[in-house]
């Protein structure tokens, strides 16, 4: 068995439902800034690009909370 990989200060979007994250993975433009699947409503996010995101995301009509660990 391996062991688990800890990686710190991980930027993770999390969606209210999985159709959001489908919807987020299908527009190219959105899907550049996701890394990994973590779930059916979580995704990593590329390093240095939350802010891009997050502009992304407001463009697209969401309104998105941010919350910092």
């Amino acid at each position: 068995m391996t062991q688990p990989i800890l990686h710190k200060n991980l930027p993770v979007i999390e969606v209210s439902d999985q159709l959001t994250l489908n919807d987020l993975y299908a527009d190219p433009r959105t899907a550049q800034f996701l890394l990994a699947r973590l779930g059916p409503t979580m995704a990593v996010v590329a390093q240095g690009q939350m802010d891009a995101l997050l502009a992304r995301l407001l463009k697209l009509g969401h309104t998105p909370r941010v919350l910092e660990a």
